[in-house]
């Protein structure tokens, strides 16, 4: 690396995406691709600031993604259905008036993506619409199903919005099956 001719970050992220994506694949995940430590490495700062900066300016898009962020160009990343979009997936093309809580269920049947049973209430666009549509509270709405056994909640490890399931539809993992399994010999 010649000091003089050293990259500026707009440069080297709009490099990066293009050098370090693979076919078919348009965007590249900041942590998994290397990108975050070739950055640290090249220029001693926080590479969260710079592509937070850039992505404000409209020089690139991201997107969350499980352990990171994606990268992409401008114009390049999948667009995300606005909440209108949602609510309208949700009421269904008849687009018939229904309580929260049948929007709640509707939410998660309509939005999960097979062979998934849950949705995620940020990332699915799920909490902005209800938030929309109701002019409510969907994280307080939907802790009372929860409370009442009308959905199941996971809380995620990012700490960033949750699992929404149908009761009964929520992972069951090994030990709980063995667990009860003993319980009840």
């Amino acid at each position: 690396m010649e000091e003089e001719k050293k990259l500026t970050a707009e440069e080297f992220v709009l490099q990066a995406i293009k050098k370090l994506r693979k076919d078919p694949f348009r965007g590249i995940h900041s942590v998994y691709s290397g990108f975050n430590e070739a950055f640290r490495k090249y220029f001693g700062t926080n590479p969260v600031e710079a592509t937070s900066r850039l992505a404000a300016e409209g020089k690139i898009e991201t997107r969350p993604f499980k352990g990171g962020v994606m990268l992409f160009l401008p114009g390049e990343a999948p667009q995300r259905p606005s909440a209108d979009e949602i609510i309208q997936l949700i009421l269904g093309s008849e687009g018939k008036s229904i309580s929260e809580e049948e929007f709640v269920t509707e939410g998660i049947k309509r939005l999960r993506k097979e062979p998934y049973k849950g949705i995620h209430s940020v990332f699915s666009g799920f909490n902005d619409a209800f938030r929309k549509h109701f002019n409510k509270d969907p994280i307080e709405f939907t802790s009372k199903m929860a409370s009442e056994g009308k959905v199941e909640i996971i809380p995620l490890r990012s700490g960033k919005g949750v699992m929404l399931y149908l009761p009964g539809e929520g992972p069951r993992g090994r030990k709980t099956d063995e667990a009860l399994k003993k319980i009840l010999e």
